[in-house]
């Protein structure tokens, strides 16, 4: 049977991974026990995510016009997400997830579905966006879909004199601690994988696990961090701390943005691994009543537009998209980041959980420790 990291959705096949960990603090409370499903009565939602999919003021403005708090906690590798899903029962109401990742949540009974109906602000979402396979289940849709990327090779040229033009070129000694990635365990080594020729990265094993992990261990001298999450990657690509990144669409709008230099972009030969990301309803969640109302404040025009403008790579809202492209300041950026062409989406090979998680957890930890 074919994998099913391996359906390609069309001809095309993009890839690609950002690797993050990190996490930042926050304070869990309790919903008030009155709650409606509208959200009236206001309360806090616990939320399992990255840093890009919201801004401290958009959480403010929320909380003052929906009386519902959002408490973000940040998270790297998606397998690090399942399993606190998992250990902390009742304390998360939403957690987000890339792609094959969701129905993964689902088949560990994490995650309930739900009727897109219920969050009247999907009616600005792209219809092709409501349509991914891997976000439905027979009683509903699994995710409420955000953002999607392609994950590339971003370089300075002034400090850079041999451009990178594939992901093994990544091991050259000239690249000596220049390099900054997101620590996303599963997918550094699913990278490792395409890098050593595997046509199914996420399911790695013998000689396949074997020739990723080398991979690895070549690079690791070039690596100067394994970042906590994306942004810490534009921070040090603006700075010139970093040379070479591994990071996701419109990277360099967002380090020049940040004052840094004019970045380029390499996409490797070999290919690469992509995602598209979803918030997920968790099944145990002490506030679920809340999580709708939360996500139908969220997730409008308003704030899709200016979540593009900050983080630079597609989003899935059709009306936040007619905005960006019909603004002068911003059509040329919204028309090269994709976000007039959802369906590009479906031409990538998507992030997802290891045929072996373990596997590919002990042998990264192997490499850069646990």
């Amino acid at each position: 049977m074919a994998s099913l990291h391996n359906t390609k959705f069309d001809r095309r096949t993009l890839l690609l991974g950002s690797l993050a960990l990190g996490a930042s603090s926050f304070v869990m409370t309790g919903c008030a026990s009155g709650a409606s499903d509208s959200g009236a009565a206001g309360g806090t939602v616990n939320w399992l995510t990255w840093s890009d999919h919201f801004s401290n003021d958009q959480l403010k403005k929320v909380a003052a016009s929906s009386k519902i708090t959002g408490g973000p906690k940040l998270f790297s590798d998606n397998a690090d997400a399942l399993l606190q899903i998992k250990q902390t029962g009742s304390q998360f109401d939403i957690v987000s997830g890339d792609a094959l990742w969701v129905k993964k949540y689902r088949e560990e009974g994490l995650i309930d579905p739900f009727q897109m109906d219920e969050i009247p602000v999907s009616k600005e979402l792209y219809s092709a966006a409501r349509d991914f396979s891997f976000l439905k289940d027979p009683q509903g849709y699994l995710g409420y879909p955000f953002s999607w990327s392609s994950v590339q090779i971003y370089f300075n040229p002034k400090l850079v004199k041999t451009p990178p033009t594939s992901w093994e070129s990544l091991t050259d000694p000239a690249y000596k601690g220049l390099i900054v990635a997101e620590n996303i365990p599963t997918d550094l080594m699913a990278v490792g994988g395409i890098a050593t020729g595997s046509k199914d990265p996420y399911a790695l094993k013998g000689d396949g696990l074997t020739r990723a992990s080398d991979f690895l261990k070549a690079l690791k001298p070039n690596m100067i961090k394994l970042a906590s999450q994306n942004n810490e990657i534009i921070s040090m690509l603006a700075s010139g701390e970093a040379a070479i990144g591994i990071s996701n669409l419109g990277t360099d709008l967002r380090v020049k943005a940040a004052g840094g230099p004019q970045i380029e972009a390499a996409y490797p030969t070999e290919g690469t691994i992509g995602f598209i990301d979803a918030e997920m309803i968790t099944s145990k969640g002490a506030n679920q009543k809340l999580v709708r109302p939360f996500l139908n404040a969220m997730e409008t025009s308003e704030y899709i537009v200016e979540n593009f403008k900050t983080n630079g790579r597609p989003l899935f809202n059709e009306k936040a998209a007619n905005i960006l492209l019909n603004d002068p300041k911003t059509a040329q950026d919204a028309k090269r980041l994709f976000m007039g062409n959802p369906e590009k989406a479906l031409a990538m090979t998507l992030k997802g959980p290891a045929e072996n998680q373990q596997s590919y957890t002990e042998a990264f930890n192997q490499i850069f420790g646990a």
